[in-house]
């Protein structure tokens, strides 16, 4: 066999780099086989991953909580959402402000979270602690809370359609005409 039956094929995918070097045919099987095993791993890898848009987390987030001069501001009106709700919106306005580099950490202490919460510290840490242990949030080191990667999916999955509905549902009732009644004179 001479050099023009060989070939070399170089493959690289995301991290995994293989040579294939042989008889055509040889090298169209190894080819073969090796993307039809690896790439099916990569995509259940790929789904068994979980990753956070942040462009799309922030664009859903844009009209419930805000940053201004280093501070988070909760845009909804909190009177009108459960008390974890306030708490998670905190925690997400700290996860995109570290991410965009408006905060210097993604973390926020209990008494930050009480005055954004405007509950009283007991009420503040009986909500801490039930997000804790559903997983949604954590406590650090330092004692301060931050949003866990499950906190942001289930929060986007399980709150915030239920927010959005309800905010929806608190401004249409807000802005309605009642087109019988009588003008004033």
């Amino acid at each position: 066999m001479g050099d023009e039956d060989r070939i070399v094929v170089h493959v690289r995918y995301r991290d995994v780099e293989q040579v294939f070097e042989g008889p055509v045919e040889e090298v169209w099987r190894a080819v073969n086989k090796f993307f039809s095993e690896l790439i099916p791993i990569f995509r259940l890898v790929g789904e068994a991953v979980l990753t956070i848009d942040l462009a799309d987390l922030i664009e859903e987030l844009k009209d419930l909580v805000s940053l201004s001069d280093g501070r988070i501001i909760i845009l909804a009106d909190k009177k009108e959402l459960p008390d974890k709700d306030v708490l998670l919106l905190g925690l997400l306005g700290a996860y995109i402000g570290h991410r965009i580099g408006a905060l210097p950490k993604e973390t926020l202490s209990s008494s930050e979270l009480r005055e954004m919460l405007e509950k009283t510290a007991k009420i503040t840490s009986t909500r801490l602690g039930e997000l804790r242990k559903s997983g949604w949030i954590e406590k650090t080191d330092r004692g301060e809370y931050r949003i866990t990667p499950l906190g942001i999916f289930k929060f986007r999955e399980k709150r915030l359609p239920k927010i959005i509905a309800k905010l929806k549902k608190g401004a249409s009732s807000a802005h309605t005409y009642n087109a019988s009644a009588s003008p004033a004179s």
